[in-house]
């Protein structure tokens, strides 16, 4: 049996919007961690750098403004085989992010603090696309400044 972290989030933004927050370095950087080396093609590695830690994900899917995915390469053991799932739909004024990071083989390890940290990641996009300004991993605002992820 394979366990999924699932968040869903309403920002006022557009489809375009948030989906170049997922998929290009600025974006990334603005609401992820400002250490990022990132390219929005199908097959890109992306690196994402925290203190004394790189998250390697390959893009595995790219739908315009609907659908990102990326499937782990270099990640802690407990992520090892995960995929990261972002789905975006429009919603009356408004955009729904729907999360999913998927593939867990265990509740146990570090599923609880990834599922916190995400939630905290997706404040902190929702916060960049509405005011302008994201919480960042190493922020003065991120709730997340002494976790590696």
């Amino acid at each position: 049996m394979k366990f999924d972290i699932v968040h869903s989030v309403d920002i006022e933004t557009t489809p375009d919007r948030l989906y170049a927050a997922i998929t290009t370095q600025k974006g990334l950087s603005g609401w992820w961690t400002p250490q990022v080396e990132a390219r929005s093609t199908v097959g890109a590695i992306n690196e994402f750098h925290f203190v004394g830690t790189t998250l390697t994900f390959c893009v595995s899917a790219l739908e315009p403004a609907r659908h990102v995915a990326w499937s782990s390469v270099q990640v802690p053991p407990d992520w090892e085989g995960t995929q990261v799932l972002f789905d975006i739909t429009p919603k009356d004024n408004m955009v729904n992010l729907r999360f999913s990071h998927t593939g867990f083989a265990s509740l146990d390890g570090t599923f609880g603090v990834t599922s916190y940290s995400w939630a905290q990641y997706l404040r902190s996009i929702k916060l960049l696309l509405e005011t302008g300004e994201g919480e960042p991993f190493g922020s003065v605002g991120s709730r997340l400044a002494g976790t590696t992820r």
